[in-house]
């Protein structure tokens, strides 16, 4: 029994889209394979020291450098103002891959302490070396997502100090023992 040539045409229609669907398949795969790709992390560490003489200037106050675990890094460094109040702002990232922000402000008042911790709520103080710090849990999901678990604020007479992120506690600890070395 042979197949007539309107049925051998529709077999090859079907084998034709088969094998067209194997090239496609194949080409996209090496493509993928061929395409270079950098995982290396895009976002540079920044002389948080060197803006810091910049910003002393612009907030008229010597702002606070505090010294870092060698394995940290500063990934942002700025003079910054919500509801009209200028503070100094330095992003950390920890050993461990976590951040911590920290914010400091000479005019602070009681709506930029509010923005700075909202969604968290007080739980108590801290002793860390000589200084009293408030501690500021999350009350609970951050927004955004994953960046204020956890707060420590200290305040005195000339500046309010807030550092926050995700953290561990003894990494929160660590930074605060370096800013109480130039608040003393």
């Amino acid at each position: 029994m042979s197949l007539t040539p309107a049925q051998r045409r529709a077999k090859q229609t079907v084998r034709n889209l088969i094998l067209s669907l194997i090239v496609t398949l194949g080409l996209t795969f090496a493509i993928v394979l061929g395409v270079p790709r950098d995982d290396s992390n895009m976002i540079q560490p920044v002389d948080y020291f060197a803006i810091a003489t910049e910003a002393s200037v612009s907030l008229e106050n010597q702002v606070l450098t505090p010294e870092i675990d060698p394995d940290w890094w500063a990934n942002a460094a700025r003079v910054q103002t919500d509801l009209d109040v200028k503070s100094w702002y330095v992003g950390f990232i920890t050993d461990t891959n976590q951040y911590i922000g920290m914010a400091q402000s000479f005019d602070a008042n009681p709506s930029w302490l509010a923005l700075m911790l909202q969604g968290n709520w007080q739980d108590g103080e801290v002793e860390i070396g000589d200084q009293t710090w408030e501690v500021w849990p999350t009350l609970g999901p951050s927004k955004p997502p994953g960046t204020k678990e956890y707060a420590l604020v200290h305040k005195d007479e000339t500046s309010v100090v807030v550092i926050y992120g995700t953290a561990s506690q003894e990494e929160f600890f660590e930074l605060a023992e370096s800013i109480n070395k130039q608040l003393d």
